[in-house]
């Protein structure tokens, strides 16, 4: 699923997790930030910031697990005063990523559809990591 702008997976993400009570949207992304798919709850435009941001947060959650010997980071919560983001491993090199409707969503609930959502869909989600492309010589071009 190369073109993230056809949402292919959308639909199940709106099944899935669109109808849970204090879901306000919800993506799911490579573990680079590009949007793979998103709930008809949040736009293409909006979708990408969010999933750019979710993986700017995943590095540092995974710097964070380094430091502290946590042995590998299976979600990330935030707690504004407005909302609830939730952050959690789908898939290799994938992530599926929850806003809340606001601050006293049942996140439990929430974590067990995002669970059931993974456990669902297993390794079809796995993106495979992109690197530069190399030189001749072997260099990088990055």
């Amino acid at each position: 699923m190369s073109d993230t702008h056809s949402n292919a997976l959308g639909w199940l993400l709106d099944e899935q997790l669109g109808s849970v009570e204090g879901v306000r949207y919800a993506v799911l992304m490579s573990g680079d930030g590009l949007l793979k798919a998103r709930t008809k709850t949040i736009g293409q435009e909006d979708g990408e910031k969010l999933a750019a941001l979710t993986a700017s947060l995943r590095a540092s959650g995974r710097a964070w697990d380094a430091f502290t010997g946590g042995q590998g980071v299976r979600q990330q919560l935030i707690e504004s005063v407005e909302r609830i983001g939730l952050t959690t491993a789908a898939g290799q090199n994938t992530m599926l990523s929850v806003v809340t409707t606001g601050p006293h969503a049942d996140v439990g609930l929430i974590s067990h559809h995002m669970a059931l959502l993974v456990v669902r869909l297993g390794e079809q989600l796995g993106t495979t990591e992109r690197r530069p492309p190399l030189h001749s010589d072997g260099g990088t071009t990055a």
